[in-house]
């Protein structure tokens, strides 16, 4: 946690060689904050020794602009990278923000100002090492698939939640075929963003980020109960259920029994071990426990004014 640097989530893969564990996270670029994420934003790549940290900075995975880390090993013993943004401007892309003042201009960057995200659509990056040099995926067949969230089953089958819809794939490059749709209809009311999707013994879940600007008091004051999450199953990928409550809240137990409480808490991820053990729970959190002079959308939209950072919590297994 350098002064001024933002981070969004991401997920880590433990070295089973070196034992340590390899965290891909968006980070935004030149001090900038989360408000810069389509200009700013990109893939770093950190270490550590145990699963809570500390991580060190290795070097940047994938440049700006990339955003939405999901890293996946896959069968044959090689990497992936899916993610959301192409990846093809310089490590320092962006606005510049190291003097505390925003400005208008970018940096060297090969992108327009204004970036559509729904255009940039989904990018494959792809090493033999977890280490990299990390190159995109030339043959790319998921075509334009907005915040993916892939998963590589125990047989080798890969995965992929686009929108509604789940995919699958026997490899990386494709092609892929759709397994089943679904809604998201009985489960929190809000709006529904960042699926995390994985499999486990009963079978595949989705995690989701959700938001609902009509249930904070006006200018979003407090967020300690604020809607931040959703649970879906199926227990064949193919008939899905929603769960009537949020698997996690705003509120954060602390190792000394405290608790601190997050603006939003969004980009959910889960680390399994390899024996698909679920150990901890991954997201971008906003730093702020309130927003007392705004903005008018609540809670969620705390993050634009406030120090935004990457959680890993243990979970209780």
């Amino acid at each position: 946690m350098a002064p001024n640097l933002t981070s969004w989530g991401g997920n880590v893969i433990r070295d089973m060689a070196t034992g340590r564990y390899h965290l891909y996270v968006s980070a935004m670029t030149n001090g900038c904050p989360l408000s810069t994420w389509t200009q700013n934003s990109r893939i770093d790549h950190a270490v550590a020794d145990a699963m809570e940290g500390p991580y060190r900075f290795v070097d940047v995975a994938v440049p700006t602009w990339s955003h939405n880390s999901a890293p996946i090993a896959l069968a044959d013993g090689t990497y992936a990278i899916v993610h959301i943004g192409t990846g093809e401007g310089p490590a320092s892309g962006g606005h510049n923000c190291t003097h505390g003042i925003l400005d208008s201009s970018p940096m060297e960057s090969s992108l327009p100002l204004t970036v559509s995200v729904q255009s940039q659509g989904s990018t494959i990056h792809i090493s033999k090492s977890l280490d990299g040099p990390w190159s995109p995926l030339l043959n790319n067949t998921l075509g334009d698939c907005n915040n993916p969230a892939p998963w590589v089953h125990s047989n080798g089958t890969i995965y992929i939640v686009c929108g509604n819809s789940m995919l699958r794939a026997d490899s990386i490059s494709g092609p892929w075929a759709r397994v089943s749709t679904f809604t998201q209809s009985g489960g929190p009311v809000g709006n529904y963003e960042d699926p995390f999707l994985y499999v486990d013994a009963r079978g595949f879940h989705l995690l989701y980020h959700v938001y609902n600007t009509h249930e904070n008091p006006p200018h979003g004051h407090e967020c300690f109960n604020s809607t931040v999450s959703a649970h879906s199953f199926s227990e064949d990928g193919f008939e899905w259920h929603m769960s009537k409550t949020q698997p996690y809240g705003t509120q954060i137990e602390m190792a000394d029994g405290s608790v601190v409480t997050v603006a939003t808490r969004e980009r959910p991820k889960i680390f399994v071990t390899e024996a698909g053990v679920k150990t901890h729970l991954i997201n971008g959190v906003c730093g702020a426990s309130n927003c007392p002079s705004g903005p008018p959308t609540g809670c969620v939209d705390c993050k634009y004014d406030n120090w935004d950072y990457t959680l890993v919590q243990p979970l209780e297994v």
